[in-house]
Order: structure tokens, then C-alpha cells, then sequence
């Protein structure tokens, strides 16, 4: 391998290297730089990283070059490697569904611990679950708790989907109504939820409030309820994520335009034209103007990059 540290370039590379030295904004050079690099050079590891590293540092935010980048180390065969790349790419690109999802895939193929690779969904889903195009993430998610018959842990998944507006919250309540339908309530029911006791007293000797539920941190361990339940129990447990679904719908309502109107939901150079950054601000005015203050930073952040990469290269 020593003798592939300094490999000799195609006149072509040379070309495009001086191109992209000279500008560095130039991502069409760039584009063309990395083609031809994995044309004259699909076995050479290293030609490949100094080509992906340099254009990234420039581009970070374009998560489809990470992933490239992250496929040709396991190409090669190195695991550590592709590992570091993707913990570059979440630094890079922070709020990339997308690249969460890549990740979360190759975590699936590559580790055993179930808890290993649970957690890296739920870092994930800190930055990017509430995202209006979320779903793919969340559908991994739910994909990998039915793989292994997690039937509470699938449910508890639901229940947090529910809460939140996004472009298939129709959908994921019809899927839990038929997860409802097919499963025994014994087998959904969770330590994520503690269940009101028959005789209607909390454990403490209280009188239990109809429908309290006790949450927990979604890393804790998650174990079926197999007490005693009822019809009535039944129809409980789906009317309290009816009322979530509802509450997220009415919220859903009023984003739904707006979201509609985002032609381009990730980084591009070619700047938003004035409609669309126009519905930039008036979304953020709308959001700025709510109560939950996690939801609107959050929001600045994606919004925010949209709007300051559609000046920076003009």
C-alpha cells in the first residue's frame, strides 16, 4: 500500500485538480474531479478518500456524497472506516433524514447489539424525527423492531409518531389500528405506559386519573404488560394515540402548505428561486410565532441552511 500513497493522475485529474484549487466553489469541477477519480482509480483507496475528503470539506452538506464515499470503503473492506465516515457525514449534514437513514442501514448490516444500533436510531430521530419527511427513518425503525418480533417496542414507536405532524400521519395511524387488530393488547403494552390497576388506585394507593401515562426515556428497556385486560382497556389504549393523532392533524393543518410548497427539501448549489424563498420566511414567521420553542429552534436550524446556502455561491 506504500506505493499507492502518492499514485500518478490521468492528465484528466490533473486538469480538473488545477481546476478546483483555482476555485474551489467550482462543483461541476469538482463532480467531473470525483467520476474521474473513480473511473481511472475504483481500486485505489486512497485517491478516492483525498478526492471525497477534499470535495466535502467544501460541500458538506451533500449527503448523497457522503454515502458514496461511505459505500466505496466498505467496497474495500473497511469497516472502521466506513464507520468514521458516516459519523463525519451526521456532523456535516446534521439534519439529513437521509443520511440518518444510510446509517442506520449499514449499522443494521454490520452490528449485532440490538441496543448498539437502537441507539444510533434514536440519535437519529433527536435531529430529524420531527421532520416532515421523517418517515423513512421511522419506517427503519419500526422494520427492525418487527424483524425481531418487538411487538412493544413497535408500538411504542407508533405512539411517538402519532404526536408528530408529518407527511404520513394518515398512514401510520391506519398501521396502528392494524397493529392493534392483529397483535393481543398484552403483547403492545409496554414500561413505556403503566397500565391503571383494575381496581382503579395507582400503585401507591392513589386514585389513578383515567388514562395517566407514565413515559419513559426510549432506551429503557422494554417489556410486555401481560396483566388482566379488557375490552374497555382496549379501546383506551387506542383513544389516548387517537387524541395524539388529532391534536398532530390539527397541527398538520396548518404547516401543511407551507411543506407542500418546499420543492427542494435538501442542499443544492442552485439557489431557491424567489417563491421558494419566499415560503421560507413566511414559514419561519409562522413557526417563530408558536409556544414550543424546541420545535421553532429546530426548525431555524433546517430552515436556516437552506436559506444561507441559496446565497453562498452567488
Amino acid at each position: 500500500m506504500l506505493l499507492d500513497s502518492f499514485p500518478a493522475t490521468s492528465p484528466e485529474e490533473d486538469r480538473l485538480w488545477n481546476i478546483v484549487k483555482a476555485n474551489s466553489l467550482d462543483f461541476d469541477a469538482w463532480t467531473a474531479l470525483i467520476d474521474e477519480t473513480e473511473k481511472v482509480a475504483w481500486d485505489k483507496i486512497l485517491k478516492i478518500r483525498r478526492v471525497y475528503d477534499a470535495f466535502l470539506a467544501e460541500f458538506p452538506l451533500c449527503y448523497g456524497y457522503w454515502k458514496k464515499y461511505a459505500d466505496h470503503e466498505a467496497r474495500l473492506g473497511d469497516m472502521d472506516k466506513v464507520l468514521e465516515v458516516y459519523e463525519r457525514a451526521v456532523v456535516g449534514v446534521t439534519y439529513s433524514v437521509d443520511i440518518w437513514l444510510h446509517y442506520c442501514t449499514f449499522a443494521i448490516s454490520t452490528y449485532g447489539d440490538p441496543e448498539t444500533i437502537r441507539r444510533l436510531f434514536e440519535r437519529g430521530l433527536t435531529y430529524v424525527g420531527t421532520d416532515y419527511l421523517s418517515s423513512p427513518l421511522w419506517d427503519k425503525y419500526i422494520e427492525y423492531e418487527e424483524m425481531h418480533s418487538e411487538w412493544a417496542r413497535v408500538a411504542s414507536i407508533y405512539t411517538r409518531i402519532l404526536e408528530i405532524p408529518n407527511r404520513s400521519l394518515d398512514n401510520y395511524f391506519n398501521r396502528f389500528k392494524e397493529l392493534v387488530g392483529s397483535r393481543p393488547l398484552s403483547e403492545l403494552r409496554s414500561a413505556e405506559e403503566t397500565p391503571v390497576p383494575p381496581s382503579g388506585l395507582s400503585e401507591n394507593g392513589g386514585q389513578a386519573s383515567e388514562g395517566d401515562v407514565h413515559t419513559v426515556e426510549p432506551e429503557d428497556s422494554v417489556k410486555p404488560v401481560t396483566a388482566g385486560l379488557t375490552e374497555a382497556e382496549s379501546e383506551k389504549y387506542i383513544a389516548l394515540r387517537e387524541e395524539m393523532y388529532k391534536k398532530a392533524k390539527e397541527f398538520d393543518s396548518k404547516i401543511s402548505d407551507f411543506e407542500n410548497a418546499i420543492r427542494r427539501p435538501y442542499f443544492h448549489v442552485r439557489p431557491l428561486n424567489a417563491a421558494e424563498l419566499e415560503n421560507w420566511h413566511n414559514y419561519l414567521d409562522f413557526m417563530e410565532g408558536q409556544d414550543d420553542l424546541n420545535k421553532v429552534l429546530k426548525f431555524c436550524s433546517i430552515c436556516g441552511y437552506h436559506l444561507i446556502c441559496s446565497f453562498l455561491f452567488f
